[in-house]
């Protein structure tokens, strides 16, 4: 099982974020390979865009965070990766920059929250749901619902 992250920008030092980055990947680390390509910002929706699809690997499954996305529980977000994992090898996930992206060809969009989050925030809720989401497949307790 691999994961890969394509986000637009870099985190931030200050904030705290690089920290909880961290703690999140090291968490995920004993149940799949986690790879996270920072795109640089250019301000520009059709750079950016097509740097994100170039950055895709061919094959996996593409998630992309969108304000308008299908809405998970944390329950059901974890099934539905549990079953992309048994049929594709790799799931992607791209987070935009401050103006967002253009169509990827994502094979499904998901909706973190209801607002817009910046995205480091956004990065550091996704990381932990993915964390909560292999906790609850392996049942380990760390979700207590």
């Amino acid at each position: 099982m691999k994961i890969r992250l394509i986000t637009v920008g870099k985190l931030k030092s200050k904030g705290g974020f690089k920290e909880l980055d961290l703690f999140y990947r090291q968490r995920i680390s004993p149940y799949c390979k986690l790879e996270i390509i920072e795109l640089k910002e250019k301000g520009d929706i059709e750079s950016e865009s097509a740097a994100i699809k170039n950055s895709i690997t061919a094959g996996s499954f593409v998630i992309a965070l969108r304000e308008k996305g299908d809405s998970f529980n944390s329950a059901d977000f974890s099934k539905f990766l549990e079953k992309k994992f048994e049929t594709h090898g790799e799931i992607c996930f791209v987070i935009g920059g401050a103006y967002g992206y253009n169509d990827i060809n994502e094979d499904v969009s998901v909706s973190i929250a209801p607002w817009t989050l910046p995205h480091q925030l956004a990065r550091i809720v996704l990381l932990e749901q993915i964390y909560r989401s292999f906790s609850i497949m392996k049942g380990s307790g760390y979700h207590h619902a």
